[in-house]
């Protein structure tokens, strides 16, 4: 289960790890991977994060995070839904 702190996400799934254990640093208007710095653009602070299979992952299972504006966010690719 993701953990979110004021500056940073944990259990996020990335596309350098193989399960939902990526932490994410929250940045102004993004997080970003502490492992490989992918970077997913949004507007922190995130609200909430579920796990879901994403469509543009090739069917993957990931973790999105909804930003303040409500977006939706692929933890994995950075796509929006």
């Amino acid at each position: 289960m993701a953990q979110i702190y004021k500056d940073r996400i944990e259990g996020l799934y990335c596309k350098c790890t193989k399960g939902d254990i990526a932490i994410f640093k929250v940045e102004e208007d993004k997080i970003k991977c502490i492992y490989c710095g992918n970077e997913i653009k949004c507007i922190p602070p995130i609200d909430f994060v579920w796990k879901e299979k994403c469509p543009y992952c090739e069917g993957k299972m990931s973790t999105f995070v909804i930003d303040s504006t409500n977006v939706k966010y692929c933890s994995r690719c950075g796509n929006s839904k």
